[in-house]
C-alpha cells in the first residue's frame, strides 16, 4: 500500500516585464499566445478563460502522462487571475493548488506577482519542484513578450 501524505507549501515569485498589464493579461487569456509559452506548446483540450471556466492540458502517454486541470475562480481584466488546479501524473493526482496572478504598474512596465499555495500528495510532487517549474514558465512568458515586442 502506498503511504499517504500531504506536504503543504507556499511560494511567491515576482517578475517585472517591460510591457503593459494588458499585454501580460492577454498572454494568459488568448489560447494561441498562451500555448506558445505555457505547457510546452501542447494544445489544451479545454480552454474557457472566464470566471467559472476550465482549462485542461494533457501531455505524454501512460505513466509519463501529465494533466493540468484548472478552474478559474476570479478574473479582473489587466489586474488579477485566481485559479485552482490539480496536476496528475500517469492518471494519479499529485497536487492540488490555488494560484493568484497579480499585475501592478512598475515604471514603464508591469510587475507580476505569482502566489501559489499547494498540497503536494504522497511524495509525488513538491513545492520546490513546482516553484522551479513556475520559474521556467515565467521565463518563457518573458521570452514570448519579448518576441511580440520584436515583431
Amino acid at each position: 500500500m502506498t503511504e499517504r501524505s500531504i506536504a503543504h507549501g507556499t511560494f511567491v515569485l515576482e517578475r517585472t516585464y517591460p510591457v503593459s498589464a494588458a499585454r501580460i493579461f492577454q498572454a494568459w487569456a488568448d489560447p494561441a499566445v498562451k500555448r506558445r509559452w505555457f505547457g510546452g506548446g501542447v494544445e489544451p483540450k479545454i480552454f474557457e478563460f472566464r470566471e467559472g471556466g476550465r482549462e485542461l492540458v494533457e501531455s505524454g502517454e501512460g505513466a509519463g502522462q501529465f494533466g493540468f486541470d484548472v478552474r478559474y475562480q476570479d478574473i479582473v481584466e489587466n489586474n488579477r487571475i485566481i485559479y485552482t488546479y490539480d496536476m496528475t501524473m500517469g492518471g494519479q493526482r499529485i497536487s492540488v493548488s490555488v494560484a493568484a496572478i497579480e499585475l501592478f504598474p512598475a515604471g514603464d512596465g508591469t510587475r507580476m506577482t505569482v502566489t501559489e499555495h499547494g498540497c503536494f500528495l504522497d511524495g509525488l510532487d513538491s513545492m520546490d519542484q513546482r516553484k522551479r517549474g513556475t520559474e521556467q514558465l515565467l521565463m518563457a512568458l518573458g521570452d514570448e513578450l519579448a518576441r511580440q515586442a520584436a515583431n
